[in-house]
């Protein structure tokens, strides 16, 4: 649902009210179910057959319709027209996975050509033009959109359906907003010039689940990375201008949600601009198999970290902790690059640096992960601190392409594709050395199955309360929570946990129980005494818990590891 840290994005909702046995993490953990496909409606739709609008103004007022739909096999064309949509969608994973309540939909094997068009949605839960289905396909041309709300994204395409537009001009405010987005059963944006720009959270420029193309773009989204790749799939830049300001530049990562395959996250851009305002890591990988390919393109950012490939700590459910790193093959040509290699123990990076590339930073200078580093002999590496490699090639037999400012660059002596250099250390220009050392690394997990989450309470066991503070906010049918360190969460009402399965009081959070989501630190229940069960309070209801909109409450409960990024709520009290 093009979510993530992001949200991880906003989650589907839990239809039934969750009892006891919801608690039991089952195999398939992370997985957000799919949803019915939905009865789709709207104001004007070509039903099997062709039609042709010209000049006209359509609007949806109703939640749950549509402005425009084509539907088997139909065809509809629309011109110099404008297209206005209201009235909020009553099922998100429908809005997400189907088009459910968007202004402009297509499904399978139908089409609709946009040109010249106006379009404005101002309702949850509303994306602007939508493909979905096997043979769906919409055209737009010279077409400006505008949406308001969250869930509200520009262009988007699922299940196979595809999106190609030339010229348009994008805008979206709200949350989970994406402006070019594919989402469940991947789809195909193309788009060739234009601009974009997303200011809600967890709404970047790109976000593919899919396979998304921009060419001659300027988008820019302050509230989100510039571009997000999740699973098997890839966001292609050329010639184009984005900026971001998220946790990172770039992500490229798996959150087992069900909405991407797993496989490799193929990146590649040339002859652009990009720049990040993040704190956080250029490009970032974690819990997948990712390929980057960059070449002729400015990269402005102001962390001293260019590239990080790591686990993460799976409070979301993106793998099983310990199990969830990334890597990497960064492949680079005609190319100016600036900041340190990270890689962790349980992740992977190798380094390709072709001609005309100019490198400054440190690799690996923790030597914690497992990197390589192949030189052609027009590119440049110049050393900001001692480095580590598994491997080395250079097309520079004499090293004279490595500028060390002193510092050393270690290798594996041990390695196999290390043999020619016999261990021995040779001088490196700048009066540092080529030093060959004995590396043993852990065996990197490439095994998406050994990525799984895993459970952090036993079966038939409720896991431990934690407390969360923050800010209540409805969003169409959702509850949305966020908390004060900038983490959100989709709430969901829970049963009093009274006694867990085998009839004893669960333990109730510290008066100082951390402020996150997840286990415990250390896999450590918080401490404290359980409460008897004659002070046990009521559970709070879903209406109890919508009225709470806007206000700033302290919620006790757990995060739901089943259900990725959904906290089960059983009490709140207003701050």
């Amino acid at each position: 649902m093009n979510r993530f840290g992001f949200g991880a994005f906003a989650l589907a909702l839990f239809s039934a009210s969750l009892q006891a046995q919801d608690f039991v993490i089952p195999p398939g953990f992370g997985t957000v179910r799919d949803e019915e496909k939905p009865q789709l409606n709207a104001s004007e739709e070509a039903d099997g057959k062709a039609r042709n609008i010209s000049g006209a103004h359509i609007t949806a007022e109703n939640e749950n319709e549509s402005a425009v739909l084509s539907k088997n096999g139909g065809s509809i064309a629309v011109s110099g027209s404008e297209i206005k949509k209201t009235g909020n969608t009553t099922n998100d994973g429908q809005s997400n996975f189907y088009g459910l309540n968007a202004a402009v939909v297509a499904e399978t094997g139908s089409s609709v050509s946009l040109t010249g068009v106006q379009i404005e949605s101002d309702a949850d839960g509303a994306n602007a033009v939508f493909a979905t289905g096997s043979g769906a396909k919409i055209t737009a041309k010279n077409v400006k959109i505008t949406t308001k709300q969250n869930s509200s994204r520009g262009l988007d395409a699922t299940y196979g359906g595809t999106v190609s537009a030339e010229n348009v001009e994008i805008s979206t405010a709200g949350a989970h907003s994406a402006a070019f987005a594919t989402d469940r059963g991947e789809g195909i944006i193309s788009v060739s010039g234009g601009s974009a720009k997303t200011a809600g959270e967890g709404s970047p420029v790109i976000y593919s689940t899919g396979n998304i193309s921009v060419k001659n773009i300027t988008g820019t989204a302050t509230g989100a990375e510039i571009a997000v790749i999740e699973g098997k799939n890839s966001i292609n830049i050329e010639s184009s201008n984005l900026s971001g300001a998220g946790p990172n530049g770039i992500m490229l990562y798996q959150s087992f949600s069900g909405d991407a395959e797993i496989g490799e996250s193929v990146l590649s851009v040339k002859n652009s601009t990009l720049k990040s305002r993040s704190a956080g890591a250029f490009f970032y990988i974690t819990n997948t198999k990712s390929k980057i390919d960059i070449s002729n393109t400015n990269l402005e950012f102001s962390s001293p970290v260019l590239l990080r490939a790591s686990g993460n700590n799976s409070e979301r459910g993106w793998g099983r902790r310990g199990k969830n790193g990334g890597t990497v093959d960064f492949s680079a040509q005609n190319q100016v690059l600036s900041g340190n290699i990270e890689c962790d123990e349980i992740s992977a990076v190798n380094l390709a640096f072709g001609d005309g590339v100019r490198f400054t930073g440190a690799i690996n200078a923790k030597n914690a992960g497992a990197v390589t580093l192949s030189l052609s002999k027009n590119a440049l590496v110049t050393l900001s601190a001692d480095s580590y490699v598994d491997s080395i090639s250079d097309a520079d037999g004499k090293f004279k392409n490595i500028q060390s400012n002193g510092f050393n660059l270690y290798y594996n002596k041990n390695a196999a594709a290390n043999k020619k250099l016999k261990g021995k250390s040779y001088k490196l220009q700048g009066g540092g050395k080529l030093i060959g050392i004995a590396i043993e690394r852990k065996q990197i997990t490439i095994d998406e199955t050994e990525r799984a989450p895993q459970r952090e309470h036993a079966p038939g066991e409720m896991p431990a309360l934690i407390q969360l503070t923050g800010t209540v906010k409805i969003s169409g049918n959702t509850v949305l929570f966020e908390c004060d360190d900038g983490r959100e969460f989709t709430l969901e009402t829970a049963p009093a946990p009274h006694e867990n399965h085998n009839g004893n009081p669960p333990q109730q959070p510290a008066g100082n129980a951390p402020k996150m989501g997840g286990a415990h630190p250390q896999g450590n229940p918080p401490q404290g005494n359980p409460p008897s069960k004659d002070g046990m309070q009521k559970a709070i209801s879903r209406s109890e818990l919508l009225l709470l909109n806007g206000q700033t409450v302290e919620i006790a409960g757990f995060e739901l590891k089943d259900k990725n990024g959904v906290f089960a709520v059983f009490s709140a009290e207003k701050k």
